[in-house]
């Protein structure tokens, strides 16, 4: 998770915290400390590097986390104590210099950590939360750091909401790289559907996708594990392979071209009717809730786009709509797009300019008496 993403999760605990008096328990994403242990002399970093190294290295390996500090889990009954912070606790969190910690951390790792610490209260108690965003690569000690309880070459990372040392035995290892494959195939699935959503229907590791404007063909690096682009000479005469192809999808004759087995090479999902980058409404969803300030709901958004003009009816269907659901006109920001040319099936997508239209509408505090009927709630 990115920092962001964290400062939303964090958010959100924390309006649960002070509402219902929800405390989320000890987890992959989530560690309480209730104090910080202190010596006499140490500065500021000194003190943030005794008490929060190894955790910190841990969520980096992991996918991020929040430290909530001035709490204490009860491991027997998972309750939680929100006593809050001392003053020296207090006094040096406030002091903390977080570009000091990020160097540091370079010197000890040979690469960044991007952590934020944040401040916040409950009546009058005092706490902070502490957040560190998942590092893309797998970060290591490169010398022993002994006072912050790290090794040369350990490897520590977040699991059952501990932190755990990976080369600790081969076991412990095989698990940790087994976590770290499954992760790098979420990325790999994560990257294909972004580029089209229909992708997630089918096994991406089996698709290729062929860009011949710039002689690029990309697919699933298996050594890797990752999306990987190449150039490639690609053949864009009539008679070529490549109008072959198309010629043949085109006549629907693409059963016809399959490997000894009889197995097609590949797969149609779907063609970009309008060309230029689109999106489900889920993704819209999602990306506008990341830059606008106000809470709302798959609902609501609906009744935006029909506000703008672009639909005929606020509870509009997405799969397969009805003739006439789109109001012509406004194919710059929305479109029906046929997923599978076999069974007609389709579905409404989204372009990047519909973003901004949605937000300014959502920002539009005296409007949403009119549109929802009560104000949005802010973050």
């Amino acid at each position: 998770m990115t920092i962001k993403e964290l400062t939303i999760k964090s958010t959100e605990a924390i309006s649960h915290f002070k509402d219902h008096g929800n405390y989320p328990k000890e987890n992959n994403l989530f560690e309480y400390k209730m104090a910080l242990n202190t010596k006499t002399g140490d500065s500021e970093i000194e003190t943030f590097f005794k008490n929060f190294a190894k955790d910190v290295i841990a969520f980096a390996n992991g996918n991020g986390g929040i430290v909530l500090i001035g709490f204490k889990e009860d491991k027997s009954t998972g309750e939680i104590e929100d006593s809050g912070l001392k003053l020296l606790d207090i006094d040096i969190l406030k002091k903390l210099d977080l570009n000091a910690v990020s160097q540091k951390f370079k010197k000890i790792l040979q690469t960044g950590i991007s952590i934020d610490l944040q401040p916040f209260q409950i009546t009058t108690r005092k706490f902070y939360s502490l957040l560190i965003q998942k590092s893309n690569d797998i970060v290591i000690p490169q010398n022993d750091f002994l006072d912050y309880k790290l090794a040369k070459g350990d490897i520590y990372y977040r699991d059952s909401a501990k932190t755990e040392h990976a080369n600790s035995s081969s076991a412990e290892f095989n698990r940790f790289l087994q976590i770290k494959a499954n992760e790098k195939s979420k990325e790999f699935m994560s990257i294909w559907s972004n580029l089209l959503p229909e992708m997630i229907d089918i096994n991406p590791r089996e698709v290729l996708i062929v860009n011949p404007n710039q002689n690029k063909i990309y697919g699933f690096n298996g050594k890797d594990n990752t999306l990987s682009g190449s150039s490639v000479e690609i053949d864009k005469s009539q008679d070529g392979i490549f109008n072959i192809i198309l010629n043949a999808i085109s006549a629907g004759e693409i059963g016809k071209i399959s490997d000894t087995e009889g197995k097609p090479i590949y797969k149609i999902v779907g063609e970009i009717s309008q060309g230029g980058t689109h999106m489900t409404i889920s993704s819209l969803e999602s990306v506008i809730k990341g830059r606008t300030v106000y809470k709302f709901t798959n609902v609501q958004m609906k009744i935006v786009i029909h506000s703008l003009g672009w639909v005929k009816d606020k509870k509009f269907k997405i799969e397969k709509p009805p003739k006439g659901t789109i109001i012509e006109g406004f194919d710059k920001y929305l479109w029906e797009e046929v997923l599978d040319q076999h069974t007609k099936h389709s579905k409404i997508v989204f372009t990047q300019a519909s973003i901004m239209e949605i937000i300014k509408v959502i920002e539009d505090e005296s409007m949403h008496l009119e549109l929802f009927g009560k104000l949005l709630i802010k973050k």
